[in-house]
């Protein structure tokens, strides 16, 4: 079948899916069309606490539950490149996204001794739900042809969006509230760590102002305390991890 309309066919069909199961029935051969004998998708957060609404599946047999017994999700390259990635990556990639160390390389070693060599992952990260990542993967050692990743790529995007459906995402969307440019900078420093002293001292406004504006943004996101505030900022895009944290 050609690439485009492997594409197509498996878009039409994955908007059929009433399980997990079948979006995996359906990765699996489409992968094989394409030259990959493995696929794995997850939700990052399902391997430290499985859930109903977190996704995973893959085809690796018994590598995957040795790889969840090990917690090896927890030196994962794959999933730790993945969670820095903007875009769809090959696993040759992984030295320039991510720290390969000794855990790190034996990991790489251990999966390809069970057929898991060469790979692509698409990540995906949205505002608000838990991080993922949909992988198409090899026993070769070279990928298939590059239209041939581009196809996969595409298809991993359409079924993590379906399985996202099934699993109840995206939560219900609430319109956001106008927030000026000075409530901004109070809720980046109050994410920051800051008392509401140390805000009016940093901004040259008074304590009560500070308390007024925090007042008024918790009423506007209707909120009852300063984490779920800056929680919900942060879901919001009002603010950035870059906001927040220091060299992570």
């Amino acid at each position: 079948m050609r690439l485009h309309r492997l594409v197509e066919t498996f878009d039409e069909s994955v908007r059929r899916c009433h399980t997990l199961g079948d979006i995996a029935h359906l990765l699996e051969t489409a992968g094989c069309e394409m030259g990959f004998e493995r696929f794995a998708m997850a939700h990052g957060l399902w391997f430290q606490r499985p859930e109903a609404r977190l996704i995973r599946i893959d085809n690796y047999g018994d590598y995957g539950e040795q790889f969840i017994s090990r917690k090896d999700y927890l030196h994962d390259p794959v999933m730790n490149a993945g969670q820095r990635a903007s875009k769809p990556f090959g696993w040759s990639q992984l030295g320039g996204l991510t720290r390969l160390g000794r855990r790190q390389m034996s990991i790489l070693i251990e999966a390809e001794r069970h057929g898991i060599r060469s790979g692509l992952t698409l990540p995906v990260g949205v505002p608000g739900e838990p991080w993922g990542s949909c992988s198409f993967a090899t026993s070769k050692q070279e990928l298939p042809s590059r239209w041939h990743c581009r196809a996969a790529m595409a298809i991993a995007a359409s079924a993590f969006h379906e399985a996202r459906r099934l699993c109840g995402y995206p939560a219900r969307a609430q319109e956001l509230p106008v927030i000026s440019r000075r409530k901004i900078e109070i809720l980046q420093r109050a994410a920051l760590g800051e008392t509401d002293p140390e805000i009016a001292m940093i901004l040259g406004l008074s304590r009560s102002t500070i308390e007024t504006y925090m007042t008024q943004l918790r009423q506007a996101f209707n909120v009852g305390t300063r984490t779920q505030l800056c929680v919900y900022a942060l879901r919001a895009g009002l603010i950035g991890f870059e906001d927040i944290l220091s060299g992570f």
